[in-house]
């Protein structure tokens, strides 16, 4: 059970990251309409967040598997067009919409991947049971013999 909370922990720090990557990706885009100190401050805004997104990376591969996680990183391409469709109001086309589908999808597969059904686990428990009684019963029966 441990396993899958560290991995529900990266799961949910990848995509944390692949969000705050975004932030800062929209703070650089908006800084290109900018002059002055606006647009430094943006640049800057925008690096600083990039570090943040490093570091949240970084911590989310202590908890969940590569193959699981660094694909999850793609789902900052959600992020990132909903961030222009709603601030900078950018047109898309309905193949960047089946794309952003495809990416949601495959990032359902892999988390999904990476965790254990509850059918799944109840049958394990139940499997586990059943070990454990006939165990007990082949004690029993040999101490039985025994005497």
């Amino acid at each position: 059970m441990k396993k899958k909370k560290t991995q529900i922990l990266g799961i949910i720090l990848i995509i944390l990251t692949a969000l705050v990557t975004s932030l800062g990706q929209f703070a650089w885009k908006y800084s290109s309409n900018c002059s002055g100190s606006a647009k430094i401050l943006l640049t800057v805004a925008g690096f600083a967040v990039f570090g943040v997104s490093g570091f949240l990376m970084i911590v989310s591969y202590r908890f969940g598997e590569l193959s699981i996680i660094q694909p999850l990183l793609s789902i900052g391409f959600v992020f990132s067009l909903v961030l222009g469709k709603i601030f900078l109001h950018e047109e898309h086309s309905i193949f960047k919409y089946i794309g952003i589908a495809v990416i949601l999808a495959g990032v359902f597969i892999l988390a999904r991947a990476g965790t254990k059904s509850a059918e799944e686990e109840v049958v394990e428990e139940i499997v586990e049971e059943i070990a454990e009684k006939v165990q007990f019963a082949e004690h029993k029966t040999a101490d039985e013999g025994d005497e």
